[in-house]
């Protein structure tokens, strides 16, 4: 199999050698060649450094509106109120018990109920939303 593809190797090598010289000019082999190199760099741009760059921006601006209070999920599955927030890591509590998580490990964010603990407040806000 090998020996196959090194003979028609030899041979495409061959057929394309440049038999005369010309003024300095890139060949149309050449051309093509650049041609795709570009449209394969630029399908390689969009479908893997693109996407991954929008991803990386959507989850910093999530962890950026964090607050504590928040309920978060985690790619584990795990529910938790936000407690306490450091540089890499946040407490959770869930179930009466304490974990500390890194926030890679944050799936999602759901706001917390209190909303900066005032229920009171927030409650009339809403009915007065409805009567108007």
């Amino acid at each position: 199999m090998f020996e196959n593809f090194v003979a028609f190797a030899d041979a495409s090598a061959k057929k394309a050698a440049p038999t005369t010289a010309t003024s300095g000019g890139f060949s149309s082999g050449t051309i093509s060649m650049v041609v795709w190199l570009v449209v394969l760099g630029a399908l390689f741009y969009f479908m893997l450094v693109y996407p991954q760059k929008k991803r990386s921006k959507s989850f910093n601006q999530m962890m950026s509106n964090l607050k504590k209070g928040d309920t978060v999920i985690t790619i584990g599955g795990i529910v938790g109120k936000v407690t306490d927030i450091k540089d890499k890591t946040i407490k959770i509590k869930t179930a009466g018990n304490d974990l500390e998580i890194t926030k890679r490990s944050v799936a999602s964010i759901m706001k917390g109920s209190n909303n900066g603990g005032n229920d009171d407040g927030n409650k009339e806000n809403s009915k007065s939303d409805i009567i108007k």
